[in-house]
C-alpha cells in the first residue's frame, strides 16, 4: 500500500461532539424566524446559563416553551458543526427530529418581573462591554451594550417574499423576515464607542417588534412608540449578537426596556 494511503483503522476519527444537558436555562431573546435551505422554518433563540454565560441556540422551532422571554427551560443541547463560535448550540436531534423537536424542551417556569430586572442587571455587570468593536476584538459573538440612541427608522427591504410559509409542526401560518415590506434599522451610540462616526446603525431581530409590524400594518410608527426608546423614564438595554458568516457585523437581537 502506498505510504501517502492510510488503511481504514489508521484513519483519525472525527472529534466526538459535546453534548450536554443544561438546566433552568432563561429564555433572553428570539430572533424573527427564518426559512433555511431545508425549506424548514426555524428561530435563532438567546438564553442566560448561570455556568456558560450567553448562549445561542439554534434552529429552534418557532412554536415551543422557547418562545417567551424570560421562560426558564432545560433541554438536551450539542455542539453544532456548522458554527464554530462558542457561544453556540443546537438542540440534539435538530434534524432528524425536528416535527418532535419542542418535545425535548421542558419548561421550568418563568421570571418575574423583579427577577429579570435583576437578571438585566446582572448582565449589565458581567456581559457589557464599552463597545461593539470590544466584543469583536474579543471575538465573542453574543453581548450587552447600554445604547445611547440617536436615530430609527424602518429601512425598506429590497426583495419581500409575499407568500406565508407554514411550519413542519403545526398548521399555524408564520412569517418569516422576508416576508416583511421594512426591517426596523436603530443608529446608537456605545459608552465608549471606538467607531469613527462615534455610532452604529444596527438592523433589529427582535421577533416581537416584528409582530408588532405585523400588527400595526397601518401606523407602523407605533412599533417605535411602543419601545419606549426615547423615553427618559425606561431603562434601555440591547443584547446583540453578530452573524455567522460575516463575524463583523452586529444586529440588535432583543432590546430589553422597562420603566424606572
Amino acid at each position: 500500500m502506498s505510504e501517502g494511503l492510510k488503511s481504514f483503522d489508521d484513519r483519525e476519527a472525527e472529534p466526538e461532539i459535546e453534548r450536554k444537558y443544561f438546566e433552568d436555562l432563561v429564555v433572553l431573546g428570539n430572533a424573527v424566524p427564518d426559512e433555511i435551505s431545508d425549506n424548514r422554518i426555524t428561530v435563532c433563540t438567546v438564553a442566560f446559563s448561570k455556568e456558560h454565560g450567553l448562549i445561542r441556540i439554534y434552529p429552534v422551532p418557532p412554536k415551543s416553551p422557547m418562545n417567551n422571554r424570560w421562560n426558564i427551560v432545560s433541554l438536551p443541547l450539542e455542539r453544532n458543526k456548522k458554527d464554530s463560535r462558542d457561544e453556540s448550540w443546537k438542540i440534539q436531534g435538530s434534524k432528524t427530529e425536528w416535527e418532535t423537536l419542542a418535545d425535548k424542551i421542558t419548561l421550568k417556569g418563568k421570571l418575574n418581573r423583579k427577577q429579570w430586572v435583576e437578571l438585566i442587571g446582572y448582565l449589565k455587570e458581567h456581559h457589557s462591554y464599552g463597545c461593539i468593536e470590544d466584543i469583536n476584538d474579543k471575538k465573542l459573538s453574543l453581548g450587552i451594550i447600554v445604547p445611547k440612541i440617536i436615530g430609527k427608522k424602518l429601512e425598506e427591504r429590497k426583495e419581500v417574499d409575499t407568500a406565508y410559509q407554514t411550519t413542519l409542526i403545526n398548521d399555524n401560518l408564520f412569517m418569516t423576515v422576508n416576508n416583511y415590506a421594512v426591517r426596523p434599522v436603530i443608529s446608537y451610540s456605545c459608552p465608549k464607542c471606538r467607531t469613527k462616526k462615534q455610532q452604529h446603525n444596527q438592523g433589529v431581530l427582535e421577533w416581537g417588534i416584528y409582530e408588532s409590524l405585523r400588527r400595526e400594518q397601518i401606523h407602523k410608527d407605533q412599533v417605535w412608540h411602543n419601545l419606549h426608546l426615547d423615553d427618559s423614564g425606561y431603562d434601555k438595554t440591547f443584547l446583540v449578537g453578530n452573524m455567522n458568516l460575516h463575524r463583523s457585523k452586529f444586529l440588535i437581537i432583543s432590546i430589553f426596556r422597562y420603566k424606572l
